[in-house]
């Protein structure tokens, strides 16, 4: 495992209430045709026990948000970051028209995350082994493996947040998606990057053999060209104040930018930047700050 993040696991004790992430609940006996018609990945295919990535996209292919949907009894969970709840569904509800579909956010829904040991137990107790495997339980409780190869990852749905226990501490934390090389985007991020650059493929949030949906053509040709030259990596930074985003190579030319939410650790960041395929990761800069990339999964 990749030294600095063992540093991070090390330290990581305590389970989070992350307030980064909202739950919408999606309703009404159009919600799947009406899903399938906007998401990036097959909404037929979502069941009872493995859940989905996905990205909503604009017409022109480039993502608004990245959701995460399990089927919850005869409804659908969207989970997705808090700050882009309310853009999400301003926008994909101009398409509803006659559709019989709801949005519901509930704001008395918590989202827990917890990595390493902590989350290892309560995957082995929930017999949730399998990654992207989840299982709902009595009480009001759905727990979710996040899992990578080498680090336990766990989420759980409170549905009533009254119930949260006692030494959960609520904060905005974007640890398991970073590492699972999800790109939690701020505002400023959004509607720039095709899912391709965002790791689309590799974490498998498109479905190319599905039918047309918001998007669909630009992603599609990108897909059959080939011609993607950056992606998104994560970096870890030498530094915990972060002024700036353009990142550059020894010779101070630009190569990348740095994207999305941050985790803090150390005097250290750990983020995720886009990044030209072709560049020197071992070159690399913000400012004065050394970057370096993070190892995941024996790649980069």
């Amino acid at each position: 495992m990749n030294k600095l993040i063992s540093e991070i696991l090390e330290n990581e004790k305590i389970l989070f209430h992350d307030t980064g992430l909202s739950a919408i609940r999606v309703s009404g006996k159009d919600k799947n045709k009406f899903l399938q018609g906007q998401l990036t990945n097959d909404i037929e295919s979502l069941g009872n026990e493995k859940y989905l990535l996905a990205s909503y996209c604009t017409h022109q292919g480039k993502v608004i948000t990245n959701l995460q949907l399990i089927q919850y009894n005869s409804d659908i969970f969207i989970l997705l970051q808090t700050d882009l709840v309310d853009i999400f569904i301003e926008k994909i509800s101009k398409y509803i028209l006659m559709s019989q579909v709801n949005f519901e956010v509930n704001q008395n829904i918590a989202i827990l995350s917890m990595v390493g040991n902590d989350a290892e137990e309560v995957i082995n107790e929930q017999g949730i082994e399998n990654k992207q495997n989840y299982k709902q339980v009595e009480g009001g409780k759905i727990y979710i493996n996040m899992s990578l190869p080498e680090i336990s990852m766990c989420r759980c749905i409170y549905l009533d947040s009254n119930d949260l226990p006692l030494n959960v501490i609520s904060t905005e934390t974007s640890l398991i998606d970073l590492l699972g090389n999800i790109a939690r985007l701020n505002s400023e991020d959004t509607e720039k990057y095709i899912p391709q650059v965002l790791n689309a493929d590799k974490l498998e949030t498109i479905n190319y053999k599905k039918g047309c949906y918001t998007g669909q053509e630009v992603i599609a040709r990108t897909h059959y060209l080939g011609n993607v030259k950056k992606h998104m990596y994560l970096v870890n930074i030498y530094s915990s104040e972060i002024i700036e985003k353009n990142i550059i190579n020894n010779d101070g030319e630009s190569v990348g930018e740095l994207i999305g939410k941050t985790y803090k650790y150390n005097n250290k960041t750990l983020t995720h930047c886009i990044l030209r395929d072709s560049c020197d990761f071992n070159e690399l800069y913000l400012g004065s700050d050394k970057i370096e990339v993070v190892t995941m999964e024996g790649k980069t």
